[in-house]
């Protein structure tokens, strides 16, 4: 059996390092501000609407933060802007503070935004086919961090109907999410899976499979509420939990979310993070590198402390593999290797 970890529990030991249990559901880089070395005289670029991320929508006149997420949120939900008119659907975008931004703003629509429209047609029969052939026989494994993610998101149908068929058309088995803002959200995903309510899932003409989810206690803090940590996976796949918990032995922000798992005859332990962001000025930075570093602890007392011989570090490092700090993490590796633990690092760039 294979792994593959698309980008982008453990067991409870006698010292009890493995604590708050998790609820299991039956139903089933940061970027840089822009840097431009212009003549102060020369016309600024424009801003993309469809990439755009939140901190360089609030650097324009008009857009405080809470507006900046509600676009990056419906851009999500709703797929790439067709037109820079689009915002008006955007509740507190009106015509007036669009006619400020216009000579702001751009919206650029390639193929590659045009590939992210989920679940606005469906896929058909010979797409879905290829997708179950080309991974038969591997597990694919995703990390996905939802944003806030809220019961009322995931009542919305637009958000189900994007998670739902990402899930599906890239064939993933098990994905760990990072902030969820309610601890009852992913059920509704998975749900959703089980029992589909909206055309494109219920039309989906490949396998979907039974669903199971299981969610932490709270991690710790997101931006206004606790945040918590899921796992989302195919048990019709033959993939099954033993157990999962808050794993509270290293100090990070949030605590680390750990999932061991048995597919078949392999048993992994997967080790879902959500580490520190640097800030809009990143002067968080130092915070961030601070928590890379107590990785290496992390995985090296991990390693003494569950049976699976495969541990798969993923999530929301926000930062990338080119990381310096990242790139330690391969010392730990050789070590559990030595010890007959295998490490397969999934990384997310945020």
């Amino acid at each position: 059996m294979g792994a593959c970890c698309f980008n982008g529990g453990a067991r409870e030991d006698s010292r009890g390092q493995l604590q708050n249990k998790a609820r299991q559901r039956t139903h089933g880089h940061q970027s840089q501000h822009p840097s431009h070395q212009s003549h102060p005289n020369s016309p600024q670029p424009k801003l993309d609407i469809n990439t755009a991320r939140v901190h360089q929508l609030c650097t324009l006149e008009g857009i405080d933060r809470h507006l900046a997420e509600d676009i990056v949120n419906y851009r999500s939900s709703q797929g790439p802007f067709a037109s820079v008119q689009d915002l008006l659907n955007v509740p507190g975008v009106d015509r007036k503070l669009l006619r400020r931004l216009q000579k702001l703003i751009v919206c650029n629509k390639g193929q590659s935004q045009q590939m992210e429209e989920r679940g606005r047609n469906v896929v058909p029969a010979s797409i879905n086919s290829e997708v179950e052939k080309k991974h038969e026989g591997n597990v694919r494994i995703g990390s996905w961090n939802l944003k806030c993610f809220s019961v009322e998101k995931a009542s919305n149908d637009g958000y189900r109907d994007v998670l739902c068929m990402v899930i599906l058309e890239n064939g993933l088995d098990l994905v760990a999410f990072q902030e969820l803002a309610d601890s009852e959200a992913l059920d509704k995903i998975c749900k959703e899976l089980n029992n589909p309510t909206l055309r494109a899932v219920k039309s989906w003409q490949g396998k979907r499979g039974y669903w199971k989810c299981a969610v932490s206690e709270p991690t710790g803090r997101m931006y206004k509420s606790l945040e918590y940590n899921g796992f989302l996976w195919k048990e019709s796949a033959g993939i099954i939990m033993a157990h999962s918990g808050l794993f509270q032995t290293v100090k990070l922000v949030r605590w680390p979310y750990i999932g061991e798992f048995k597919i078949g005859n392999w048993a992994c332990t997967l080790v879902s993070v959500h580490l520190k962001a640097t800030g809009l000025e990143e002067e968080y930075l130092e915070q961030l590198n601070a928590e890379i570093r107590s990785l290496v602890p992390l995985l090296q007392e991990l390693g003494n402390s569950v049976q699976s011989k495969s541990i798969i570090l993923l999530g929301d490092f926000n930062a990338g593999p080119d990381n310096r700090l990242i790139s330690a993490l391969t010392s730990v590796q050789e070590t559990l290797k030595a010890a007959k633990h295998m490490t397969i690092f999934g990384l997310m760039r945020k």
